[in-house]
């Protein structure tokens, strides 16, 4: 009975709020505005901010969902559409939060025995300033071109601006094929990953830097290079600009963890301070299947002492990396010679870390160039730096070390024990770095 009378309330709230909206327009509402840098604080997010992630427990249902909503009053919302029935995005009005009330509402949702988790919903920036070129748009005809025919080896999915297809490097197919268990919405269908800022099928790296395409090369370069057997999921969670909107990464993070031959995420992105919960809890629970390769900074900061985000997370599938340094300040874009395949050869050596890396010997466990990395582009060379290809590099060798059935911890520890120890990398947990 008390079932019935709930659906016969849930459809009542239905007819009565039909006019609300259930996706964002932009025009209408603001982002919550906490900034995440190293100098960044709260200070006005909760004044000025109007939106709460929310994740609601296992097993509710969307009657149940639709009473939530009402009981919080909220404006809008947006649903984790293709990746997590649980996560939704709260709007509120701008008068409701003034003042200090969405502190009030997160404190409240947060004790909330019906909601499991809140936070805030603040952007993420990719820390890029080079400028390739200004933002296009492909057709998802040139996707489908670069598809594999099926998923075999290992996969691995890129969180990041997306991916060119028709980037000049990528000859091959490479991409994921997304035939089996595609996800479908706003009447269109999954084709090889997914576009969580516009939520659609077009996953295209539209960012100036180019910041996606980038990393998924040196991803793919490593596999080709031990010519393994791939494909790229591409999860576009960053918009032109390199700004990424923190439900858009819990989605993308979800989306690419629900899919069973998924082995490996790369997350060449971060943030100082602030431990987000729920981002931790997903990457937590996907280590029986996943690895997580995040990039672990470049302020030159020590992230045992000013923590890091995803890198400083606990959780026992993430890879934290550090970027080598050149090893001869004077040897500038000479350092690294591109192989056919994309591969780095460095006839200096490594002395150390890049004076721009982020390090820590309990956070941070590895190394890997990130230090005048060349990148084919238009018929020329760019050489770019950070932490973010670092991370690239070793997620494709993690990929290079993937056997069928291994969890993310046993991967971790794969690429642990095969990376090369080097007395100068002494101010990260392993003093050690991935194979040239």
């Amino acid at each position: 009975m008390k079932k019935v009378l709930l659906n016969f309330v849930a459809l009542l709230l239905i007819t009565l709020i039909s006019c609300q909206k259930e996706t964002l327009n932009p025009e209408e509402t603001e982002i919550a505005k906490e900034e995440i840098t190293q100098k960044g604080g709260a200070q006005g997010a909760n004044e000025e901010g109007n939106e709460l992630v929310i994740l609601y427990p296992d097993g509710t249902t969307e009657a149940e969902k639709i009473l939530k909503r009402a009981e919080y009053q909220i404006q809008e919302f947006k649903k984790c559409e293709c990746a997590d029935p649980n996560l939704e995005l709260w709007i509120f009005s701008k008068g409701q939060t003034a003042g200090g009330g969405l502190e009030e509402k997160k404190a409240t949702a947060k004790s909330d025995e019906e909601i499991e988790g809140a936070e805030y919903n603040p952007s993420i920036r990719i820390s890029e300033e080079m400028f390739v070129d200004y933002g296009s748009v492909a057709s998802t005809d040139e996707g489908v071109l670069k598809r594999v025919a099926s998923n075999q080896g290992v996969t691995v999915a890129v969180l990041d601006t997306g991916i060119m297809y028709d980037y000049e490097g990528f000859t091959q197919p490479f991409l994921y094929n997304s035939s089996q268990n595609a996800c479908s919405n706003n009447g269109q269908d999954e084709l090889f990953g997914w576009n969580f800022v516009t939520d659609d099928n077009n996953p295209y790296d539209n960012h100036y830097g180019r910041h996606g395409t980038i990393v998924t090369k040196l991803i793919a370069s490593k596999l080709e290079q031990a010519n393994i057997n791939y494909q790229i999921l591409p999860v576009k969670v960053a918009d032109q600009t390199g700004n990424i909107r923190y439900f858009d990464a819990l989605c993308g993070f979800q989306f690419a963890a629900n899919k069973l031959d998924v082995n490996v995420i790369n997350m060449s992105f971060g943030w100082h301070h602030y431990n987000r919960e729920l981002l931790e809890k997903f990457i937590g629970e996907a280590a029986a299947n996943i690895l997580v390769v995040t990039s672990a900074g470049n302020k030159g900061l020590n992230n045992d002492t000013t923590p890091h985000y995803p890198s400083s997370y606990e959780s026992e599938n993430i890879l934290a990396i550090a970027a080598l340094g050149n090893g001869n300040s004077n040897s500038g874009n000479q350092l690294y010679n591109v192989s056919i395949l994309g591969g780095f050869n460095s006839p200096n050596g490594n002395s150390g870390l890049a004076n721009f890396s982020n390090r820590g010997t309990i956070s941070v466990d590895i190394a890997a160039p990130g230090e005048n990395i060349p990148f084919m582009y238009n018929n020329g060379v760019i050489y770019v730096n950070g932490t973010s290809y670092s991370a690239a590099l070793t997620s494709g060798y993690s990929g290079t070390l993937y056997v069928d059935g291994m969890s993310g911890t046993a991967l971790k520890a794969a690429v642990i024990a095969n990376s090369i120890y080097d007395t100068n990398l002494s101010e990260i947990q392993y003093s050690k770095h991935i194979p040239d």
